[in-house]
């Protein structure tokens, strides 16, 4: 009860941290259209936006969590936020788009990948704290840590199926079969598993040393 009562009071802050790296790095992605006229990159909008939503939801589970009437809605918005949690880290991968034209453009366009990156694995590590927090306040802490440890992974699978196999969030509706038999299929490929694995450790131990921050400088 305390770890939320303490999540809640801190959430304002957070939603100010999250509006202000995102605005950064839009505001710099527009600053690369006016200078170099070109529309290449401006896909990380959407990325962003992506990575966002999963942050909205759990926050909106967080608001409403002892609302006994919103438990079909928490329950609802939860399975969507398993959908939309890896596109927080699937960010990351975006510097697959990042080419040498010269030095300048070069520079500018790391820095905005770099931007996005960064706002976009901030919000997927607030959402994750956000979650984290809540199933240790409702099972207790080893379930929550197992949550965690479950979720690194979960979304780094999630990562190899958008990055490399080209799925979206919402092919689970379009396409669900396709999907089902693509996911079976990549659990016994080598590469699926030494790509979830790689991406798995850089959430989990990212997530770790975030949490631990965070309690850090709620405890200060």
């Amino acid at each position: 009860m305390n770890k939320i009562v303490t999540l809640y009071i801190l959430n304002r802050k957070q939603d100010t941290a999250v509006w202000l790296t995102s605005l950064v790095a839009i505001t710099l992605l527009l600053l690369r259209v006016k200078i170099t006229h070109s529309m290449y990159l401006l896909f990380l909008i959407w990325n962003l936006f992506l990575a966002i939503v999963p942050y909205l939801l759990s926050s909106n589970i967080h608001n409403n969590f002892f609302n006994t009437s919103k438990k079909i809605q928490n329950t609802f918005y939860a399975l969507l936020w398993l959908l939309f949690i890896p596109n927080t880290f699937y960010i990351l991968t975006d510097f697959t788009h990042l080419h040498f034209k010269n030095t300048f453009q070069f520079g500018l366009d790391l820095l905005i990948i770099s931007s996005f990156s960064f706002a976009g694995f901030y919000v997927g590590l607030l959402s994750l704290y956000h979650m984290h927090h809540l199933t240790m306040a409702k099972y207790g802490n080893k379930t929550g840590n197992l949550f965690i440890l479950s979720m690194s992974f979960l979304s780094a699978f999630g990562i190899y199926l958008g990055r490399v196999l080209r799925f979206n969030s919402w092919d689970i509706i379009s396409k669900p079969l396709q999907l089902a038999y693509n996911c079976i299929y990549a659990l016994f490929s080598f590469e699926t598993i030494l790509y979830t694995l790689q991406l798995g450790i850089i959430i989990l131990i990212s997530y770790v040393l975030f949490y631990y921050w965070k309690q850090n400088k709620n405890n200060s």
